[in-house]
């Protein structure tokens, strides 16, 4: 009887062993990882891309990846990344990648338009801008009409820029490029009063853009304003010393120099 007792003792004793390994041992046991992309960690991936914290963001695209996660926002951000980092060819994939996902994916459509655009494939860029405008539920659309607007512009189709410019600016009435481009269209166009209504407005937005106060010094010196037109000239060296804004500011304040104007008689 003894024998039988210690044998049923042993036998629980395995089960409890058993039982114990099977819960993990002490502890409760870990929470699976998430099979998708949730809207908190996204959030926190676009903080981490807002404040130029990149690795990070790296860090988090290859654990999703590692996951087996497929979501058409990480495929946006490493988009973002890979444009960032000059790679666009890696870029145009992953757009492609979020864009199978999700065909109607507006800011997929517009930033692969920016990469045809850039690549001079005019006629595809327009299709995928025209794709992002035409989607009711783009939250950013200005910056689609603003695209769309710069390619005409590029096509020398200014009705169509001008329009575009103009429906971005009642999507955002604040949109600081739309203002900006629109001015510089009206100062090509010569309606300087017009170019510079528009470009008051973008100087309000953003008073330290270089080519703000290049093309003030631009629509002054046209209106015969030299001495303000210098001052501008100036600034845009002050805001940005090398770049092509300072450049042309340079080659503009060169003009007026009176040993240029003597040189030039010189040679006729």
């Amino acid at each position: 009887m003894s024998d039988v007792k210690s044998r049923i003792g042993c036998i629980l004793v395995c089960l409890g062993m058993l039982f114990s390994v099977g819960l993990g041992g002490c502890g409760p046991t870990p929470a699976p990882e998430p099979r998708q992309l949730t809207d908190a960690r996204y959030q926190e991936m676009l903080v981490a891309f807002g404040a130029h914290d990149y690795p990070r963001v790296k860090k988090e695209l290859a654990s999703l990846r590692a996951a087996g996660i497929q979501d058409q926002r990480a495929y946006y951000l490493e988009a973002m990344i890979e444009l960032i980092e000059k790679r666009p060819e890696n870029a145009k994939a992953s757009l492609l990648e979020a864009l199978k996902i999700n065909p109607q994916f507006a800011m997929a459509h517009n930033a692969l338009g920016a990469i045809y655009m850039e690549e001079k494939n005019l006629a595809q860029a327009e299709t995928e801008f025209i794709k992002a405008v035409s989607n009711p539920l783009y939250t950013t659309p200005e910056k689609g009409y603003q695209n769309l607007g710069n390619l005409y512009r590029q096509q020398h189709r200014d009705d169509l820029a001008l329009a575009c410019y103009q429906k971005a600016l009642k999507f955002n009435p604040n949109y600081f490029p739309a203002h900006y481009e629109l001015a510089r269209l009206y100062f090509d166009q010569q309606k300087y009063l017009q170019s510079t209504k528009e470009l008051d407005k973008a100087q309000k937005l953003s008073p330290k853009h270089p080519g703000v106060w290049l093309l003030r010094g631009r629509l002054d010196k046209a209106q015969h304003q030299p001495r303000s037109a210098n001052r501008a000239f100036h600034k845009v060296i002050e805001l940005e010393p090398v770049g092509p804004f300072a450049e042309e500011a340079r080659r503009q304040l060169e003009e007026k120099k009176p040993e240029n104007m003597h040189k030039e008689k010189y040679h006729e």
